[in-house]
């Protein structure tokens, strides 16, 4: 599947990098979920143990987002997404992965499922 954030060609190497993006990103906040790559997109598992298999990096967001229910610790995230891609040393796909804000729309339909 093509994911606008990674281009036309996906590599496990950038998988790699989304993955650790999105943990350092949500480390220490309550109820963050981890996130695992795979060859065809990430294993996201909730505070709860439920997996989910996404294939972009924003149905990855969408459903990180998913996981905090409080809108406090949403805005923190956020903000940590904000600040993690503008850190120079998150230049280039980090700081991509970080910045890409979810599709409203997707964002909703995980929320209600």
């Amino acid at each position: 599947m093509a994911d606008p954030a990674l281009g036309p060609v996906r590599t496990m190497r950038q998988h790699l990098i989304v993955a650790a993006t999105v943990n350092a990103v949500c480390s220490g906040l309550p109820g963050a979920p981890k996130v695992a790559a795979l060859k065809d997109g990430w294993l996201m598992t909730g505070p709860a143990g439920a997996s989910a298999h996404r294939q972009t990096v924003d149905e990855l967001w969408s459903a990180v987002l998913g996981c905090f229910p409080d809108a406090s610790v949403v805005d923190r995230l956020n903000g940590r997404r904000l600040a993690y891609a503008a850190d120079p040393a998150n230049a280039g796909l980090p700081a991509r992965a970080a910045a890409l804000l979810p599709d409203p729309d997707t964002t909703k339909e995980i929320l209600h499922d």
